[in-house]
């Protein structure tokens, strides 16, 4: 059975108060107690309690990675619960999937279909953060986060990916951005489209053992609520796929398949809220 644990508890609070740590995901305000920030770690506090970890050991392991002042620990783990969030509010029946000695993906999908499913970051780029301390500007640079997008497929998810294979099930890759351009509207997920499933077809060039590619932008907005975009969020089908993702998985979603066959959601609101 399962300890009862809480994140963000008063010690941690007075902690991130006096913090000595540069760069931190509490400079903003997030770790003070006003609505917004409460609002935040509230969510954060619910899905924890909820998320179905099925030892103490996990259950430790997660609430760390929430805690911490390092900003990509942080995220790393508030986006594997805000995916989870997401896949409850949108009817999907899924199991988190037990740690081992070696990589597996987050989640085991049943419904709306069976697959695996894994959930990666991108954060803002070394060199960035370089630009960043010396004052420099940043170019919008939207073969820069591809490159990244890439490598994450090709190298970083691999082992993931092969272990779905192995089990004989698609594997889909979550990809939440945030890049320093990511909050700005830019529309990068059309060119993601386009290089994926364009003239060029990205797609010949990734692994078969990929089934989908789901890319995410998720926002906390001024009041602390959490959301996820409906307008530039997309999941985007490989169609050299060896264990292919039924069409219309995450319909809440853009879907893009077949040369940039697009179907976008009819809705009114633009955020899928969590």
């Amino acid at each position: 059975m399962v300890r009862k644990l809480t994140v963000f508890d008063d010690s941690w609070l007075t902690r991130a108060r006096t913090k000595k740590v540069d760069d931190s995901w509490v400079d903003d305000g997030i770790a003070t107690t006003d609505a917004a920030g409460r609002i935040y770690l509230g969510s954060l506090q619910l899905w924890f309690d909820r998320f179905p970890l099925k030892s103490n050991k996990q259950k430790r392991a997660l609430k760390i990675r929430l805690e911490s002042f390092n900003t990509e620990d942080h995220l790393g783990a508030v986006n594997e619960l805000s995916w989870w969030e997401f896949m409850q509010r949108t009817g999907s029946n899924a199991t988190p999937v037990p740690v081992s000695t070696t990589p597996r993906p987050d989640f085991q999908v049943e419904i709306p279909a069976e697959f695996f499913a894994e959930v990666s970051t991108l954060n803002v780029s070394e060199n960035e953060k370089k630009k960043f301390e010396a004052g420099e500007g940043i170019e919008l640079n939207h073969s820069e986060t591809l490159r990244r997008i890439l490598l994450k497929v090709t190298r970083e998810k691999q082992p993931q990916m092969s272990y779905a294979a192995n089990q004989k099930r698609p594997c889909v890759l979550v990809l939440f951005d945030y890049t320093t351009w990511s909050a700005f509207g830019t529309q990068f997920f059309r060119f993601l489209a386009d290089f994926l499933l364009g003239e060029k077809l990205g797609f010949n060039g990734l692994p078969a053992e990929l089934s989908a590619l789901v890319y995410v932008e998720r926002k906390v907005m001024e009041d602390g609520r959490i959301a996820i975009s409906r307008d530039r969020s997309a999941i985007y089908y490989n169609p050299n796929a060896q264990f292919p993702l039924p069409v219309g998985t995450f319909a809440a979603l853009n879907q893009f398949r077949c040369q940039m066959m697009a179907v976008e959601p009819k809705f009114t609101d633009h955020w899928i809220w969590l």
